[in-house]
């Protein structure tokens, strides 16, 4: 999912594929590839038709930044005010740090922490990972 930066498989049936640009603000993106994010259910849904999140194909490194103990996630805070509020934006829309979300993030993580299988945390939470490997965690 490019909103959750998390790894599921296409069999489960919570993929979607999201419009970046929704297809009621410009109809003729509608079937163009550069304008397709691969999500899960909830986070399309979440966005909906609003053009108020940040785009997370080609997102700055170092945008979020993540407790990796509870899980939550925030804006960093060296970005500028106006980053800062589109950040904040894009989680509350995306509802990023809700209780769920912090609890799979935390569990990715934990997971990571009971096996010490890196490349495994790289592939199924790479947000997760990144933190990780950020804070010198790995």
């Amino acid at each position: 999912c490019a909103y959750l930066a998390i790894y599921f498989e296409w069999v489960s049936g919570a993929s979607s594929t999201d419009h970046f640009i929704a297809k009621s603000r410009n109809a003729g993106d509608s079937y163009e590839w550069n304008n397709y994010r691969l999500s899960c259910l909830g986070a399309n849904r979440n966005k909906g038709r609003f053009d108020d999140v940040l785009d997370p194909i080609g997102l700055p490194a170092n945008t979020f930044v993540l407790n990796l103990a509870s899980g939550e996630i925030g804006p960093n805070p060296e970005l500028d005010a106006e980053q800062k509020k589109l950040a904040r934006k894009t989680i509350q829309r995306l509802k990023l740090d809700s209780p769920d979300h912090r609890a799979m993030r935390v569990k990715h993580f934990f997971r990571y922490l009971r096996g010490k299988d890196e490349q495994a945390l790289k592939e199924l939470s790479p947000f997760v990972w990144y933190e990780a490997q950020r804070q010198g965690l790995l």
